[in-house]
């Protein structure tokens, strides 16, 4: 079994309106840390209509640094090197 805790969760908006959210979690296993990110998307649904969701786009984002405060700068650093603002 694998085994992680939720250190930190760090939400976005584009200047475009996109919205991104990078989920940092400690791996028990190796004490090393990585980010879930998702991107927020608007669904219709036959009973609630038009509904904002979280959809995973990187489910494993391998973070170098040893600490929770330099993750959260590692993913403030992907973001803006890799979504259109």
């Amino acid at each position: 079994m694998e085994k992680s805790k939720l250190m930190s969760t760090l939400k976005f908006i584009s200047g475009a309106g996109d919205g991104f959210k990078y989920e940092i979690y400690q791996d028990y296993s190796n004490a090393g840390y990585f980010a879930v990110i998702s991107a927020q998307q608007e669904f219709d649904t036959e009973k609630y209509g038009k509904c904002a969701v979280w959809v995973e786009i990187n489910s494993y984002l391998r973070l170098a640094p040893t600490n929770p405060d330099a993750c959260e700068e590692e993913c403030k650093a992907h973001l803006a090197n890799n979504v259109r603002r």
